[in-house]
């Protein structure tokens, strides 16, 4: 409001001058300038006007001398018009500039100066008209048009007011929301590079102290089931932090900290009057003032933020209001905070879990294989055939343990290939490789070369490991013949947008396609026809994955044209050591 009131009486004064040019311009006209009814009031008007000009309205107009200042500007102004109204000459033109006059004082003054400007031109107006014996006729007019026109300017003039009132609470409300996002840009900014509460409360509490122009902050946070406040180490004092370890504030004990923390009322505190027992912490900490504020998120309370001693008086009511708008944002903050830091302890106690798991798994297999071999070496020697038993049942039973050595011996080596794959330590030795050539020979390890229809194209080679192509091709082959036995298998590859790809195409019942991605999963066996049981220990895919991820490479499955499934690997033509 005070700057429309500026406005306008800037305004008032230009205007002011032009009738006062108005007026001095028509009397040299009428040669009537000299007249002392006219020329005295003039200068008066001249000065009043120009010391007017410049005093300071901005300053002015929070004081009282604001009111006399404008009660003064008017009554002169009136008191020309009047004066130069005697004037028959210039009757006609104080007429319109008294118009102008009323419309000044609406916009400079409040209604009842406005009131007594027009009820003064009115009169004055009437007054003349009578000295000089008008006829009622002729006065009637200039009075009615007068008295309208210093009604609707005081109703639109009302009516401006009020727009600028709501426009001043407008712009207030939005100069406060400004505010508002400032600070909490500013707690955002404090805890957005922050990883752990250690790093982030320091520079948030900092932030909001200086903001308050304070030189203490602190935070007292409730951890567990404990009904103890802990102090936030280090805490934030003059610009630094100070580190506190092992402050704790009892909620059993009657204080202002806990009475704060209980009630979740903000408090702005004076310590002068208060005891040493009430106080607590701030006692300790020699605080003279302080604001406690608790922090509270989703309906609990997290715990307490103080901000104390301010560089200069004391605190009041509206920083309290500050920090209590900055609290929920803060409190917010630090809900994160520690959301995150539990999901971070969480994720490292579950690789650390995992490598425990990956670890045992290398360690038992490792501690299996070399007893193992020697079982194997022995059983291989009693299957020679000057060693073989004459007895049909011992020969039976040689055969069966020498086959389920060498299939514990698989799954031994299975399993320690998928812990490497889990901590990524499967080394690769990239190799020129002629894929007909690592066809046949896995075809041939297997005895499947009658049954496989292998169609590599000649002279089709690739940069990559060796042992790794040739288990990936065994583990597929071998999951072909499980899952279809009695079906023809395919082993086809070619080269596709410059990489090379190797298909195994089985034509069984095939994996429903809601249950493709559990395909690859560790120990996960999948029965298609739900009728026949399937041995292993389920590794063979995800090794596959595994292997084909350390060449650089990648496996998709799909439909076979008619039924069955097809495993398709992609891998590059040249793999980088």
């Amino acid at each position: 409001m005070i700057d429309f009131r500026e406005r306008a009486i800037t305004l008032g004064l230009r205007a002011s001058w032009l009738l006062v040019a108005a007026l001095v311009l028509v009397a040299s006209r009428f040669g009537v300038i000299s007249d002392r009814r006219l020329s005295t009031p003039t200068l008066l008007t001249a000065v009043a006007l120009g010391a007017l000009s410049f005093i300071p309205w901005s300053k002015a107009l929070r004081t009282w001398r604001a009111r006399l200042y404008v009660w003064l500007w008017l009554a002169v102004m009136v008191a020309l018009l009047i004066s130069a109204g005697t004037i028959p000459e210039l009757r006609p033109t104080t007429l319109a500039l008294s118009f102008a006059m009323v419309a000044i004082s609406a916009a400079v003054a409040d209604q009842f100066v406005h009131a007594l400007v027009t009820l003064a031109l009115l009169g004055g107006l009437i007054g003349t008209g009578l000295a000089e014996d008008l006829a009622p006729i002729q006065l009637t007019g200039p009075v009615i048009a007068l008295f309208a026109v210093a009604v609707t300017v005081a109703l639109v003039t009302k009516e401006f007011e009020a727009e600028a009132r709501i426009a001043d609470h407008r712009l207030k409300r939005l100069q406060a929301r400004e505010a508002d996002l400032e600070r909490l840009y500013a707690v955002a900014q404090a805890t957005a590079n922050a990883d752990t509460l250690e790093q982030g409360l320091p520079e948030l509490v900092g932030r909001i102290g200086r903001y308050l122009r304070a030189e203490l902050g602190a935070l007292l946070l409730r951890s567990g089931e404990e009904p103890v406040l802990s102090v936030v180490s280090p805490i934030w004092t003059a610009g630094n932090a100070l580190a506190v370890e092992g402050y704790h504030v009892p909620l059993h004990r009657s204080g202002l900290l806990q009475r704060v923390y209980l009630t979740s009322e903000p408090m702005r505190v004076d310590t002068a009057g208060e005891s040493e027992d009430s106080l607590g912490l701030l006692a300790e900490l020699g605080v003279r003032n302080a604001l406690i504020v608790p922090l509270r998120v989703e309906e609990r309370t997290l715990g307490l933020m103080v901000i104390a001693d301010k560089e200069e008086g004391a605190f009041t009511d509206e920083d309290l209001e500050t920090l209590a708008s900055l609290a929920a944002p803060a409190a917010l903050a630090i809900a994160q905070l520690e959301r995150f830091e539990e999901t971070a302890e969480t994720s490292r106690k579950m690789e650390e879990l995992a490598r425990m798991k990956s670890d045992f798994v290398s360690v038992v297999s490792h501690e299996l294989r070399t007893p193992l071999t020697s079982i194997i070496g022995a059983l291989d020697t009693m299957a020679r055939p000057q060693f073989v038993p004459d007895d049909p049942q011992v020969r039976e039973l040689l055969d069966m343990a020498r086959s389920q050595a060498q299939r514990l011996r698989r799954l031994i080596e299975d399993l320690l290939i998928v812990s490497r794959i889990e901590a990524r330590g499967i080394p690769t030795i990239p190799e020129r490789v002629d894929l007909q050539t690592l066809v046949a020979g896995v075809l041939s390890e297997l005895r499947a070369s009658e049954r496989v229809d292998a169609r590599i194209p000649a002279g089709l080679t690739v940069r990559s490991d060796p042992d790794h192509l040739r288990r990936i091709l065994t583990n597929l082959i071998e999951n072909a013949f499980k899952y279809a036995p009695g079906a023809p298998v395919e082993v086809v590859a070619g080269e596709d947008e410059g990489r090379v790809f190797i298909e195994v195409i089985d034509h069984g019942p095939g994996i429903p396609e809601d249950r493709r991605q559990q395909a690859f999963e560790r120990f996960t066996q999948l029965d298609a026809a739900d009728t026949r049981p399937a041995s292993g220990a389920g590794l063979g895919l995800s090794i596959v994955r595994g292997l084909a991820g350390s060449i650089g490479g990648l496996i998709e499955l799909r439909d076979t044209p008619g039924g069955g499934a097809t495993f398709r690997v992609v891998i590059p033509r040249e793999l980088q050591p």
